[in-house]
């Protein structure tokens, strides 16, 4: 059957080509992992049937075309999402080929001509510390899950910690008076976080009770929280939280908000851009001028150095069960 097809050949792909072949980081695993469980949802529906019954066929130029509209106008994606998602398939799509003749290898082939599509750099977003301490007041740490949470965005703004790099730490991450990250392309960091935030940690890890392999931020099953699930958690903190802080009322606060936001008060207190590209975890220093191109003080401190030559200086302030999806999600 096709349908058995395609399982086959996407499970080789993750567990055989991405693995064993590409060596592929569990970053790279998980976003595309994310890919596929999206793109099989939309065709399932789209055809109006099951995963399971979906057949190779239906990875078509037209239903790509299809889906990545879907998720940029239905889902509002970023073009860069759309982009990352369009790269996952044309990964998989170029595994196919050599398994494949005749009319589906035609059909892989023209979906590896779809275009990137060009996008504008938006200028980086961020909170003030004001509006992250409003939120993390708004979480209700009475009970565990408000617990967890507060942990969570308190160490995504003490390290500047990507999303998925938090989401997949164990407990043996926590070292001490640092946090030990492993970022894009397997680069491992230590970052420092405070006296406070580390015996909330380990208070947290005695009260639940973790082994030295188990999650740190886990859901109800024991298993690491989703990005979805964490967006959704931050979502209802913001709700509250734009109460007591107005400012942060329409505002477009994602967790990756808080790595922009360690960023930028890094950069507003003085630190060196090459200290905060290491804090980062960035590969070049340069990936961090974005943060300086987008502190609008900053730009009005030049904008009076140019004026005033010789200033003062002042310090700067439920679906059916498939077996295709639940391979994918457990990558």
């Amino acid at each position: 059957m096709n349908s058995d097809l395609l399982f086959t050949l996407i499970e080789r792909f993750f567990s055989d080509y991405l693995c064993s072949q590409r060596n592929a980081s569990r970053h790279t695993i998980s976003a595309y992992g994310d890919t596929f469980r999206l793109l099989l949802l939309f065709l399932a529906q789209r055809k109006r049937t099951t995963i399971d019954r979906l057949a190779l066929q239906e990875i078509c130029p037209e239903s790509i075309l299809a889906f990545l509209d879907h998720i940029e106008h239905e889902r509002a994606n970023s073009i860069r999402t759309r982009n990352a998602r369009l790269a996952a398939i044309r990964s998989f799509a170029r595994f196919c080929l050599p398994h494949l003749a005749g009319r589906d290898s035609a059909s892989l082939q023209r979906i590896l001509v779809i275009p990137l599509k060009r996008a504008t750099k938006p200028v980086l977003g961020y909170m003030n510390r004001t509006e992250v301490a409003a939120i993390l007041s708004a979480i209700d740490t009475s009970n565990l899950t408000g617990l967890r949470d507060h942990l969570l965005f308190s160490l995504l703004y003490q390290t500047g910690a990507r999303i998925s790099e938090a989401l997949q730490l164990t407990v043996s991450g926590v070292q001490g008076s640092f946090i030990r990250f492993q970022g894009k392309g397997r680069k491992e960091r230590a970052v420092p976080i405070s006296p406070e935030l580390r015996r909330e940690l380990q208070h947290y890890v005695r009260m639940m009770k973790l082994r030295f392999d188990q999650p740190l931020f886990a859901n109800r099953q024991g298993q690491p929280i989703s990005r979805e699930g964490a967006a959704q958690r931050l979502k209802q903190a913001l709700h509250i939280a734009c109460k007591s802080c107005q400012s942060l009322a329409g505002r477009h606060i994602t967790p990756h908000t808080w790595r922009h936001s360690t960023a930028m008060h890094l950069l507003q207190a003085g630190v060196p851009l090459e200290v905060i590209a290491l804090w980062l975890g960035h590969e070049q220093p340069i990936v961090t001028l974005s943060y300086v191109q987008a502190d609008l003080n900053m730009k009005r401190e030049c904008m009076q150095l140019l004026e005033h030559p010789n200033p003062k200086r002042h310090p700067r302030h439920p679906m059916r069960f498939s077996r295709l999806l639940s391979f994918l999600e457990a990558l």
